[in-house]
């Protein structure tokens, strides 16, 4: 690993170790720029400070914290309450929360309760299909996989259960690190996954030093320098880069020109196919399929929350598997 800001040495000085041989904390510094990284609670952060971040993760659970300590009735029903008294998206947020504060068990049952009510049942199927065959296809001799945007860490299970050596989860979001590492401790998966706090405009890895690169949903998530970005992963990636994507369709009257306002290159097939060419990526599209979508409710109990800003009309998209060289 490599200094993300300058590319200098890093300097490691570990100070607490778990059981075996994993880092939990350490002191980190570049030999060359002077920047400083750090590891704790076996999380290593290598985010440098002259990129803008918008830490969605950290804005909802705030929103949702400040709201529920301005109104501890509204807390007792939404925390405490029956759950099959509950919304959907009041069940969603109750998972949020208690998966925030350890609850893992009652977030899953509380995060099951939505099921279908938040996203169609159309999308999660097929979602569920693709990532399963992208677990398959990574190939059995990459060690490490490095997960990009991983969030609360979809790929990273499956490719745990699979029993590839090494899995990394990255993202830019300390909150949704340290609440994917506590989750996939208390299932007892976490054994071959390592976590870093990492953007993916600038990471730590060396040229060509990554096996292979997974994402689910993870591109989209990248506004700010999404071409930098891209730039990035194919300098750091060896071998295959395998991802689920969601494409708006060319045709769709709604959200066509929001997206062309908002300029995200991967917000549409061939803005994307462009943009990943001109950063040297050959891609083929392994699957594709049409989707309905439809906007996710909004909590009956905490003002202006709602589960996604997106869609904003119910509309059919694109979700692609893509395999990028």
């Amino acid at each position: 690993m490599l200094c993300p800001a300058c590319r200098g040495e890093l300097i490691w000085k570990i100070t607490e170790w778990f059981d075996g041989d994993e880092i939990a904390a350490a002191d980190i510094r570049c030999s060359e720029c002077g920047a400083a990284y750090q590891v704790r609670e076996g999380i290593g952060a290598f985010l440098t400070p002259d990129l803008q971040r918008q830490d969605l993760w950290e804005e909802s659970r705030g929103q949702l914290h400040r709201h529920l300590e301005r109104h501890p009735g509204v807390c007792a029903h939404l925390i405490d309450g029956p759950l099959d008294d509950l919304e959907p998206a009041d069940q969603f947020l109750r998972a949020e929360y208690l998966e925030e504060e350890g609850d893992f068990a009652g977030a899953e049952r509380a995060r099951s309760a939505a099921g279908d009510h938040i996203y169609t049942p159309e999308m999660n199927a097929l979602v569920e299909e693709y990532t399963a065959k992208l677990v398959e296809l990574v190939p059995r001799d990459a060690s490490p996989v490095v997960d990009v945007a991983s969030g609360r860490g979809a790929l990273i299970e499956p490719l745990a259960a699979r029993g590839l050596p090494l899995v990394v989860s990255t993202d830019f979001s300390p909150v949704v690190s340290r609440r994917s590492r506590r989750r996939l401790r208390y299932w007892g998966v976490d054994g071959s996954v390592c976590h870093l706090v990492v953007d993916a405009r600038k990471t730590p890895f060396c040229d060509r030093s990554v096996p292979s690169l997974v994402s689910h949903m993870g591109l989209a998530n990248i506004v700010e320098g999404a071409d930098e970005a891209l730039g990035e992963l194919r300098r750091i990636c060896r071998g295959p880069f395998l991802f689920t994507h969601m494409f708006c369709r060319p045709d769709d009257p709604v959200h066509g020109p929001l997206l062309h306002a908002w300029g995200h290159p991967m917000a549409f097939l061939d803005d994307s196919l462009a943009a990943l060419a001109a950063v040297g990526w050959e891609v083929e599209i392994v699957a594709r399929q049409r989707v309905p979508m439809r906007p996710t409710p909004s909590s009956k109990l905490v003002p202006d929350m709602s589960i996604d800003a997106f869609p904003v009309a119910e509309a059919e998209f694109d979700l692609a598997l893509l395999r990028l060289w």
